[in-house]
């Protein structure tokens, strides 16, 4: 029942697991990373800009600057109609790409693997 090939099994599945969490966490760090610091580059001048000036910055297509607060600022860039309309697009657009792109790598390296094996 428990034999050296059961054994080794077990084993050599266990010495798998480390790097599969590592290409889940890489895997998920690249779906992620880059829109949350694009989205995060978007909002960060101008919530630097409210907290020194204490007023909102002008937004298109005739919103002049008026005074608000750091948090209706920020609600106004994360969750407002165009804001978030923006958000959405450039999220889904990543994860488009980045699915594609980890479509391609592991095409490589399947084929990669195959011509080795040869």
């Amino acid at each position: 029942m428990f034999g050296p090939t059961t054994m080794a099994s077990g084993a050599r599945s266990g010495r798998r697991s480390p790097p599969l969490n590592r290409w889940i966490a890489l895997f998920l760090l690249s779906m992620l990373g880059p829109p949350l610091l694009m989205s995060l580059s978007w909002i960060l001048p101008g919530a630097i800009a409210v907290i020194q000036t204490g007023s909102c910055p002008p937004a298109p297509p005739d919103i002049p600057a008026y005074p608000c607060s750091l948090g209706q600022y920020l609600v106004r860039m994360t969750v407002g109609a165009w804001a978030l309309m923006g958000h959405l697009l450039t999220w889904m657009a990543w994860f488009a790409v980045n699915f594609v792109l980890w479509g391609v790598g592991l095409f490589g390296v399947a084929l990669y693997r195959n011509w080795r094996s040869h």
